[in-house]
Formats: structure tokens, C-alpha cells, sequence
């Protein structure tokens, strides 16, 4: 039995130097210190802050126009013809879905809209607001 615990304790030893001599052999200490140097550098001095001439701000500051969103542009109608949903496109011209929903399925405020028609930029807002009233 004892030559068992001595083997195994020799195995442990041997194993655990195998592991500290390869974790001392893989530091690289000017790798190392150059990471540690550049980290307290960009945190004592940021990028921004290093010159202060024009020349240099005007490489560093981009696209100062304001961006002004395109507008949305309406592509879908939802309409109540002979008491059912249609969904036109933008020309009003073709139908792109017939819903088969009555609108007497409606409240009484939204059946009016309907009948107007509600414009929607995209089918899946189409499919939200059938969802929220018929669910």
C-alpha cells in the first residue's frame, strides 16, 4: 500500500512541476509589460485628448452633418370593401391580400377607419394590428 501513496504522490509532484515550468516558460515579459504599459497609457490619456492643433481634430471628427431620416413612405392599405378586409398597395391599383376578417369583427370606432383605410409601411404592421384585434 505504501508504494502505491509513494507512486502516487511522485505522479502528483511531477505533474504539478510539469505545469508551473510551462506556465513560467509561457509568460513573456516584454509582451507583458508593453499590454500593461499601453493599458495605463490609454487610460491616463485618451485618444482625443493627445493634440489639441486642427489638423489633427479634423482626422479624428467625422460626419458632423445632421442626419435627417428619410421619411416613411406609406406602402400598404388596409381597406373594408363589401364588408371584408383588402390589402391594397401604394397605387391602390392591386390587391395584395384578401383577409377574409368581417369587419363587423371591429369595434364601431376602428370599422370607420376602415372604411377610409388605414395606411401601413409594412405588411408585418398590417398583420400586428389585424393580430390585436381579432386575438
Amino acid at each position: 500500500m505504501k508504494k502505491y501513496v509513494s507512486c502516487f504522490l511522485f505522479f502528483l509532484v511531477l505533474t504539478a512541476g510539469c505545469l508551473v515550468s510551462l506556465f513560467v516558460l509561457t509568460i513573456d515579459p516584454p509582451r507583458q509589460q508593453a499590454a500593461e504599459v499601453q493599458m495605463n497609457e490609454s487610460v491616463e490619456q485618451p485618444a482625443l485628448a493627445e493634440g489639441s492643433g486642427e489638423e489633427e481634430m479634423a482626422h479624428l471628427v467625422l460626419n458632423q452633418e445632421a442626419v435627417e431620416p428619410e421619411p416613411v413612405k406609406d406602402s400598404f392599405c388596409l381597406v373594408a370593401e363589401e364588408g371584408y378586409l383588402i390589402v391594397y398597395d401604394d397605387s391602390l391599383a392591386t390587391v395584395n391580400l384578401f383577409t377574409h376578417m368581417p369587419l363587423s369583427d371591429f369595434p364601431p370606432v376602428e370599422q370607420e377607419r376602415l372604411m377610409e383605410g388605414i395606411w401601413f409601411p409594412t405588411m408585418a404592421e398590417i398583420f400586428s394590428y389585424l393580430e390585436s384585434y381579432t386575438s
